[in-house]
């Protein structure tokens, strides 16, 4: 047998670990998948998920055929003559409907793939459709917010790299690769976190359960799911009441520091400890030894910002950074500024100035008064804008790299929804319980089979570090990258795709590496020059110094701008976060279902690995022993979790790290409701529980998708 050894990167999440791949040539398979121990970012590291890309590869289900919806059935169909049929349904329904009728959903692993959402975004423009949507308005979305009502710093908050002090809310980074900005990055996280404490580094995690970050935290609160706002806010109070922040800072940056004063002052450490369910000396500790610190930030991560008030949640963070002055400023050093595939930017000591008009500006959805944010639709009102006649109704969809049936938001309405598309193109490597949905299903590649940068962790390497791979196997099958079908649709229907380094015509043939090439036409690092390097490399020339601000630049942080302390003020009457839910009974509701994340598995992407979803076992409902004594439920015996919008099945799992009145599970589990399946294997899907039009956060359109309120019994 010819062995053949190639390095890459892994693409299972957004960690992108480097490793080493070795190749059965003959028959062009993955025989084994190792860490590289001389790669200057991950030295060594890669996760379970990560060492099983073969398996992943080569799962016996794996689609090589496209297929075509027959009744109900699928049947295989030739992808180029899948093609032909799409685009002249697309044209019909352009032309009957107008642009806004053709919608596209990209999920978490488009975000894996340097080519497929960024031509999908420019298709939709190509178009003249706003109907454009990620996973990324279903996860993190008061991330790009708080900014536009806050401002934001020219160069970036302290790095954790950096920091003497840090807080980690809601996230679980040796688990979960997302740890931007200042957080823990998920690159070797565990050695890199073991080096700081070694260093010195005082850590604060704020969670509901006792995570793996959190075994590794000198203050540990263990807050109650949802109330991340009252904590926040008993942070700012406490550090304004001992005059703990930076006063230098404040004074040259800052607005509204009075108001600040006077919309926290309600948050007492009594009234916060009683919200929170965490000590309030605890919660006097953890703020004053945050303040007290010289560098380093507080972070969130995906769970506070999809529990109620995600938007508030984002805002209180970037203004604890903001009183406490964690930023880079002029004179000091950068190393990664701000990516190497980014367009050159200087970065400045100042205030890039609040934007609060750009919240209302654009296209605007049917539902709820939703404003598109960064040339995004929300994603949480896009079953309801298939659903809703009239003009503007979503007709076709396309779904690059996600599961909408088991991902996205109260799952009945997304079947419902689904189920009545005039045209749905689904990009899949497997039968989902989407596929099954779907008109079309797509065969598409997986990330060992297509050239690649990392380019959604471009910004979060603490190195000015980069990584081209080409692709390590052939395609095999009749099989397709996800950019391709955008352009093959756009060819047959005439529309010309512009990217920024120039056009894609109709008929116009292009490669992959050819498409990265016009997408990342205009970065600090040209893509010529990262090809000729094989494997991650440290490209020391970009390590930066972070310049003065600009002559005569007055820019300020607003500490209150509209909207803030009136949403302060609705956290004070509410009692509880889970009161913003219709249907709410605190009598009934006594139980918080909180999301996590899973070693082995990453969304609904490694479940149908064997070997993989048997480490999970499910998405146990994780709960305290005490809850389920006092509930007289077994471990491992099977549990109703029942929430005002639905309820779910699943097996009940004994966990001592989740606090009392918590129920820790994962999302993206389960399949098509009322369809049986083995739930001991698939689990169930948290969806159900969620309900789309109460509690919602009024700019993103978030509904709560954790935190949930919920009750919990024996099921028979």
């Amino acid at each position: 047998m010819a062995t053949e050894t190639k390095r890459t990167f892994c693409r299972f999440c957004h960690a992108g670990c480097a490793i080493d791949v070795d190749i059965d040539v003959e028959a062009n398979a993955v025989l084994n998948v190792r860490g590289v121990l001389e790669d200057p970012v991950y030295e060594g590291y890669t996760c379970v998920k990560g060492r099983h890309l073969g398996h992943q590869h080569e799962h016996p289900g794996r689609l090589r055929q496209s297929l075509k919806k027959v009744g109900d059935s699928h049947q295989p169909i030739g992808t180029d003559t899948a093609f032909d049929e799409i685009a002249e349904k697309v044209a019909g329904i352009l032309a009957k409907h107008g642009p806004r009728s053709v919608a596209s959903y990209c999920g978490t692993a488009a975000y894996q793939n340097a080519t497929g959402l960024p031509i999908a975004m420019a298709f939709h423009s190509s178009i003249g459709s706003p109907s454009f949507y990620t996973s990324s308005s279903i996860d993190q979305p008061g991330k790009a917010i708080a900014p536009l009502r806050h401002g934001a710093w020219g160069a970036g908050v302290h790095g954790l790299e950096t920091a003497d002090v840090a807080c980690i809310v809601g996230c679980n980074t040796i688990v979960s690769s997302f740890g931007y900005p200042g957080g823990l990055p998920g690159f070797n996280p565990l050695m890199r976190l073991k080096r700081l404490k070694e260093k010195g580094l005082f850590l604060i995690v704020v969670d509901p359960r006792y995570t793996e970050v959190a075994h590794y935290a000198d203050i540990y609160l263990p807050i109650k799911a949802g109330e991340d706002p009252t904590m926040l806010s008993a942070f700012l109070r406490e550090i304004l009441e001992h005059d703990m922040y930076d006063h230098d800072f404040v004074a040259q940056y800052v607005n509204g520091l009075d108001d600040l004063r006077i919309a926290v002052d309600p948050f007492t450490l009594d009234y916060a400890s009683q919200r929170t369910g965490v000590d309030k000396g605890l919660i006097a500790e953890a703020a004053r030894r945050f303040a007290g610190g010289k560098r380093g930030a507080l972070t969130t991560g995906t769970g506070p910002d999809m529990a109620p008030h995600s938007s508030l949640t984002e805002h209180l963070v970037l203004a604890i950074n903001t009183l406490c002055g964690r930023y880079n400023r002029a004179g000091e050093t950068i190393r990664n500024p701000g990516g190497l595939l980014t367009p050159p930017a200087p970065l400045r000591a100042q205030v890039v100035p609040p934007r609060p008009e750009a919240l209302t500006k654009g296209p605007k959805s049917r539902i709820r008064d939703i404003y598109n944010q960064r040339g995004q639709a929300a994603t949480s009102t896009l079953a309801e804008e298939i659903l809703l006649e009239g003009e503007g109704q979503i007709r076709a969809l396309f779904t690059l790299g996600g599961n909408p049936v088991v991902a996205w938001p109260d799952q009945r309405t997304t079947v419902e929804a689904l189920s009545a598309l005039d045209i749905h193109v689904l990009m899949d490597v497997h039968m989902s319980p989407t596929a099954k949905l779907a008109h079309y299903v797509i065969a598409s590649t997986l990330s060992l089979e297509r050239p690649d940068v990392p380019t959604t962790i471009d910004r979060w390497f603490d190195e000015p570090y980069q990584h081209y791979t080409p692709a390590v196997l052939e395609m095999r099958g009749d099989i397709r990258q996800e950019w391709q079908v955008y352009v093959e649709v756009a060819s047959r229907l005439g529309v010309t795709i512009k990217m920024p380094g120039g056009d894609i015509t109709p008929g116009m043939k292009v490669t992959a590496d050819d498409v990265l090439d016009l997408i990342y036409a205009n970065t600090k690092l040209p893509l010529a020059e990262l090809r000729k390097h094989v494997g991650g490399t440290v490209f020391p020339e970009y390590v930066t110094t972070v310049l003065p601000a600009d002559e005569g630049h007055t820019a300020r942080f607003e500490m209150v701008p509209d909207g803030i302390a009136e949403e302060l003020r609705e956290v004070i009457s509410e009692a509880t976060s889970a009161a913003v839910i219709k249907g709410f009974d605190p009598d009934v509701h006594t139980f918080r279902m909180s999301t996590r994340r899973l070693k082995s598995v990453f969304n609904s992407s490694g479940r149908e690995v064997e070997k993989l979803r048997a480490r999970e076992g499910m998405n146990f409902a994780h709960m305290n022993p005490e809850d389920l004594v006092e509930l007289g439920i077994t471990d491992g015996a099977m549990v109703e979790v029942s929430s005002p919008r639905g309820s779910i099945r699943t097996i009940a799992k004994a966990a001592d790290d989740v606090r009392r009145g918590t129920v820790s599970m994962a999302h993206a589990w389960g399949g098509l409701p009322d369809t049986p399946s083995d739930l001991a294997t698939f689990g169930s899907t948290t969806g159900a529980l969620i309900d789309l039009q109460s509690g919602y956060d009024e700019i993103t359109g978030i509904p709560v998708m954790s935190a949930i309120p919920v009750a919990v019994r024996a099921a028979s």
